[in-house]
């Protein structure tokens, strides 16, 4: 954000609350928007929730008309980004694209902020399953085999994950809490030597996304067994859901639009009709689709899912005594 936009933010505040409290306030909403958005990226320039904040961003500046920049804010596993969302003024002007795990995994310890209480949900954008997968040449073919091969030989089976507390490991480690298969857990910094060493033997199984995994499917190195959704996906009608073998399984990683907490609910609704009008253009859409499946979810409805997704994560997250620092 500017010391420009910073100034003229301020005093517009001050203006209206000199001229009158309450009322000022409420005119301020209704003019909504009279300045510059911004919208922070918890991540680096060009990743896929980059891409959606752009691509979003650009088709809302013709509903809103206004100008939106995004500001990339890298680190943290996402919380130095969320936490400047959380920490600004809460008039709309600043918000916050980012994955919901950032906000609902509970994982992250010593924040300054209150994910679940300092941001509100704007919109759910897109949801994307993540794939369980094995070596090609690996004897196990469905999920019960790789359940029964872990109880076989606690402590022996290995899995990776990309990124401590997200969908990767939360789905793995899931998949320990429900079955007692007892799997252990190999953290790495990055997709490309995790699934280097599933190929290689070194790993067993790995929960991924569909733009990491395919490369690899394609080459005939990894086998897809099953999805993390509750129900297949129409695209892969063939790869059963990880529930049909584990009753009650489900985790999917989702990227939503927030605002701080305590945004007029007015301004928050009048993003969502924003976001909803985006979305809706067949352009974005399809751009959309790099990251996962479009599942628009207005405010009210994306409060109620985001919370439903931190209940069903923390029992994971405590069971398995997942922390980072």
């Amino acid at each position: 954000m500017s010391t420009t936009f910073s100034r003229r933010a301020v005093i517009s505040g001050i203006a209206g609350l000199a001229a009158a409290p309450l009322a000022g306030f409420a005119q301020s909403s209704q003019s909504y928007p009279s300045l510059q958005l911004t919208i922070v990226v918890p991540s680096t320039a060009g990743g896929i929730i980059d891409v959606v904040a752009r691509t979003l961003g650009a088709r809302m500046m013709a509903e809103l008309k206004q100008t939106i920049v995004i500001d990339n804010r890298a680190g943290g596993n996402g919380h130095i980004g969320a936490s400047l969302v959380a920490k600004a003024k809460p008039d709309g002007y600043t918000l916050l694209c980012a994955a919901g795990s950032t906000l609902t995994s509970g994982v992250s310890r010593n924040l300054n902020y209150e994910p679940m209480k300092d941001l509100v949900p704007v919109a759910r954008l897109v949801t994307s399953a993540v794939f369980l997968v094995i070596a090609a040449d690996s004897p196990l073919k469905t999920v019960q085999d790789l359940i029964v091969a872990a109880k076989a030989k606690p402590g022996g089976v290995f899995f990776g994950s990309t990124s401590a507390g997200n969908s990767t490991h939360i789905g793995a480690e899931m998949l320990n809490t429900l079955t007692g298969m007892g799997a252990t857990h190999v953290p790495y910094k990055g997709a490309v030597a995790a699934l280097q060493d599933l190929v290689g033997g070194r790993i067993q199984f790995m929960l991924d996304t569909r733009p990491s995994i395919g490369p690899l499917i394609q080459a005939g190195k990894l086998r897809m067994i099953a999805v993390s959704s509750r129900q297949r996906l129409k695209d892969f009608p063939n790869v059963p859901s990880i529930a049909e073998a584990v009753p009650g399984y489900e985790i999917e990683g989702w990227v939503g639009i927030f605002a701080p907490a305590g945004t007029p609910k007015d301004i928050v609704d009048k993003l969502g009709a924003a976001v909803q009008t985006a979305i809706a253009d067949p352009e974005v859409t399809m751009k959309l689709r790099a990251a996962g499946d479009v599942a628009f979810l207005p405010p009210v409805a994306a409060r109620t899912f985001m919370n439903e997704d931190h209940e069903r994560i923390i029992k994971v997250v405590r069971a398995a005594n997942i922390v980072v620092d």
